[in-house]
C-alpha cells in the first residue's frame, strides 16, 4: 500500500558483531554525544559453548523504540513521544525540562541525562539521517553487518528479509510491562539476564541525579504549588472578610 504507515525497527545478529566499537564512535560523532555518555552499547556476554568449541559473544544494544513506551507516559512535558509516521521514539530537546522522570520509567535503561545539556537523551535512530533516506550511523558503520535498520512493515526491507530468514528470533522482555520492543535479535541465543534489562549499569552521575536532583525538583515543584495554594486561601479569606464587613 502506498499510504502504509512505516514502522521502523532494528534487527541485530550477534554472531556478526566483533566488538570493534565503530558503531559507538559513529553514533557519538553523528549525534554530538558527550564522552561520558553513550546512546548505544555493545555488551560482552563472555565465552559461549563447551571446550573446544568456544566462541565469545558480543551483543549490540540500544533503545527498543517500543510500541508502548513507558517513557512517553512518564514525561510531564510531553517532550518524549512516538512519531506517528514511522514509530521512532524521540525527545524534543526544546520541550524537555530535564526532570529525569523518564529515566527510571524505561525498563531497558537506555536513557541518560546528557552532561552537556542537562536534558534527557537516548538513541533516536539518527532521525536526521533517516529523513535523507540513510541508515542510522551505527548501522552504516557496522562492518560485520550485525546491526540492521528498516521498515518492519515492508516485506522487502532488509530487516523484514532478515527476520524471515532467521533461524531464531528473540525480543527482550520487560518485567511487568508489555512494551512491544522493535528490536529483534536473530540467529543467536541472547541471555537477557546479562543485559541491562535486569542488571543495568548506572553511571555515578546518573545515580546522583536520580537520588538527589530529581527528588529536589519534585520537592521544589510541590513547594511552589503549596505556596500558591496558601496565598490563594489567604486572598479568599480576605475577600470573605471584606464582604462580611
Amino acid at each position: 500500500m502506498a499510504n502504509q504507515v512505516k514502522k521502523y525497527g532494528f534487527v541485530i545478529d550477534p554472531r556478526r558483531c566483533i566488538d570493534c566499537r565503530a558503531c559507538l564512535v559513529a553514533c557519538r560523532a553523528e549525534n554530538n554525544v558527550p564522552l561520558d555518555n553513550t546512546r548505544i552499547w555493545v555488551y560482552d556476554q563472555g565465552v559461549v559453548g563447551e571446550f573446544p568449541n568456544l566462541t565469545q559473544q558480543f551483543v549490540p544494544y540500544n533503545c527498543m523504540h517500543c510500541d508502548n513506551p513507558p517513557c512517553v507516559a512518564a514525561c510531564p512535558s510531553q517532550a518524549t513521544y512516538k512519531r506517528k509516521a514511522d514509530g521512532i521514539v524521540v525527545i524534543d530537546q526544546d520541550a524537555c525540562i530535564g526532570c529525569g522522570l523518564c529515566l527510571p520509567a524505561c525498563p531497558y535503561h537506555v536513557r541518560f541525562v546528557n552532561t552537556q545539556t542537562g536534558k534527557a537523551d537516548k538513541c533516536d535512530a539518527c532521525v536526521q539521517r533517516v529523513a535523507q533516506g540513510e541508515a542510522p550511523a551505527c548501522v552504516a558503520t557496522c562492518i560485520g553487518g550485525s546491526r540492521l535498520f528498516g521498515d518492519l512493515n515492508d516485506p522487502l526491507s532488509e530487516v523484514s528479509i532478515a527476520l524471515a530468514q532467521a533461524k531464531t528470533i528473540k525480543q527482550l522482555p520487560a518485567v511487568g510491562v508489555d512494551t512491544g520492543p522493535n528490536l529483534y535479535y536473530i540467529n543467536d541465543p541472547v541471555d537477557e539476564q546479562q543485559l541491562a534489562v535486569t542488571a543495568p549499569h548506572m553511571p555515578a552521575s546518573e545515580a546522583i541525579y536520580q537520588k538527589l536532583i530529581i527528588p529536589g525538583i519534585l520537592a521544589a515543584v510541590g513547594t511552589m504549588f503549596l505556596g500558591q495554594a496558601v496565598a490563594f486561601a489567604k486572598q479568599l479569606r480576605k475577600g470573605e472578610s471584606e464582604y462580611d464587613e
